[in-house]
């Protein structure tokens, strides 16, 4: 009894210890104590948004009583890029945003929200507009001066046809962790390279989450996307559950795991990319074919049940709760 005695607080006090290793690697920042809850603009809006719609959201959240139960965040994802101006300072799209990003960061922080951006570790981000390889710096002094407090940070266009890194993804999120503190403003920084490189076991010293998988499609487990012929850059939401096994040691106040957005409140979403196999509705298509979402059209969603079911899992999971309908 004596010796299992001792073997059981011998047990506690590794843990213990673990546990205050991991707080002490994580990123001091001041900010992401706990999971973020907001919302994104991605899985409903996808690049369809301007500043009216940011600001009609803006205020839905706090009318709906959302901002009152701690849905905080209002984030932009891609697409809200324009150029960049002669001293290298990124701008946002004149046409969606012609009042400018610091005006929209104002609106927002006037309902007592919090507002969020997206950028890319690349030249370029998933949908092609600028990203901030070699203007880290210049990037995050833009997201201070504009009054940013969410960054989501992707990774396309850094691996080669052969899937091949152009250099280390911790290289690449330090960098820019780096430039933003430098500016002494606390930003939530969120590292989005789908599970690469085993993020998790490095991404509480560089942000306060890290994206374990592939993208979140609405739709129940790997059968419905099979029969679907989902691309395979998408998983289901089974497919995100147990892609979170075994990581939650990972997790603790500061850095958190990040099995993706919310799909709750969505009744289908609209799928893209190059197929595997043929959607069974898109005639004409041939295995190795980029299939557009006009193409593709609205499939999936998930049942009330299943939407319930996967929002209480996200809570379980201690994972951001970023609504995206």
């Amino acid at each position: 009894m004596r010796v299992c005695f001792k073997q059981a607080v011998l047990f506690l006090k590794v843990a213990v210890l673990s546990k205050l290793l991991l707080c002490a690697l994580a990123i001091d920042n001041g900010v992401g104590r706990t999971p973020v809850m907001g919302w994104n603009a991605w899985n409903f809006f996808r690049c369809n948004f301007d500043e009216t719609v940011i600001r009609e959201v803006a205020d839905a959240i706090v009318n709906s009583g959302l901002a009152g139960a701690g849905y905080k965040y209002v984030n932009i994802d891609d697409c809200w890029m324009g150029d960049r101006d002669e001293n290298g300072k990124i701008q946002p799209n004149p046409t969606k945003f012609p009042s400018g990003m610091k005006a929209m960061a104002d609106y927002v922080h006037a309902r007592g929200l919090k507002f969020g951006l997206y950028s890319d570790a690349g030249n370029k981000t998933c949908e092609g507009h600028m990203g901030s390889m070699g203007y880290e710096k210049e990037d995050a002094e833009s997201y201070a001066e504009w009054g940013v407090d969410y960054l989501k940070y992707d990774f396309c266009n850094m691996q080669d046809a052969t899937g091949r890194y152009f250099e280390p993804p911790e290289q690449a999120y330090r960098r820019m962790t780096d430039a933003l503190n430098a500016t002494g403003r606390p930003v939530v920084y969120s590292l989005c390279n789908w599970g690469g490189d085993a993020v998790w076991k490095w991404g509480a010293s560089a942000g306060n989450s890290w994206r374990t998988g592939i993208d979140l499609f609405a739709v129940w487990d790997q059968t419905v996307a099979q029969e679907l012929a989902l691309p395979n850059f998408l998983q289901s939401m089974m497919g995100a559950v147990r892609g979170q096994q075994g990581l939650a040691k990972y997790a603790g106040p500061g850095g958190f795991n990040d099995p993706d957005m919310l799909l709750v409140g969505l009744d289908g979403m609209y799928p893209y990319g190059i197929v595997q196999r043929c959607p069974p509705h898109v005639v004409g298509c041939t295995a190795g074919q980029y299939i557009s979402r006009e193409q593709w059209g609205k499939v999936g969603g998930l049942s009330k049940v299943e939407q319930r079911t996967h929002f209480a899992l996200w809570c379980i999971m201690a994972a951001p709760l970023l609504l995206g309908n």
